[in-house]
């Protein structure tokens, strides 16, 4: 065999191996747009506990427009099985469970402080947004983004927040 056809070979199987070694790394129902490096992994209680919380980035759906209110961000923590919310004007806790790709809370407990009725309408539609199931998925690269998708479409992006000292 004449050596330049070897070299050929090995570099037209080199070329074979990391195209089908792309092809299998590649997570099945993530975007083909090669722009977009956001990849999406299972989501799992330690990812969301051991974190600084998570702060509301975007919204979409129906009750996007009651969740902007002036001075409002919304942040969520995990501990345990807990949940806690705030942002608005009052603090929200309940529970929250993951099981394979879903996710669901119960908002049980708002404080009811005297705020700006916007407020207050932004912490009642965020709490009644949360009281539900969602699809969840982390997407990655760091810091993480945490997506919640309702089964009516509503899509809630959270951005991790960094650990805090």
């Amino acid at each position: 065999m004449h050596p330049s056809t070897s070299l050929s070979a090995v570099l037209s199987i080199a070329a074979l191996l990391s195209a089908t070694i792309a092809t299998a790394c590649a997570t099945p129902g993530a975007p083909a747009d090669a722009g977009d490096k956001a990849r999406s992994l299972r989501v799992d209680r330690n990812e969301l506990v051991n974190t600084g919380g998570w702060k509301l980035a975007s919204v979409t759906g129906a009750q996007a427009e009651a969740l902007r209110a002036p001075g409002v961000a919304f942040e969520v923590s995990f501990t345990g099985k807990d949940v806690h919310a705030n942002g608005g004007c009052n603090d929200l806790r309940g529970t929250y469970t993951v099981s394979g790709k879903r996710m669901a809370f119960e908002i049980a407990i708002a404080t009811r402080m005297s705020c700006s009725d916007d407020r207050n309408r932004a912490d009642q539609a965020f709490s009644e947004l949360m009281n539900r199931s969602f699809k969840a998925e982390l997407l990655e690269p760091l810091p993480y983004r945490l997506r919640l998708t309702s089964d009516d479409g509503q899509v809630l992006v959270f951005e991790q927040l960094p650990i805090r000292i």
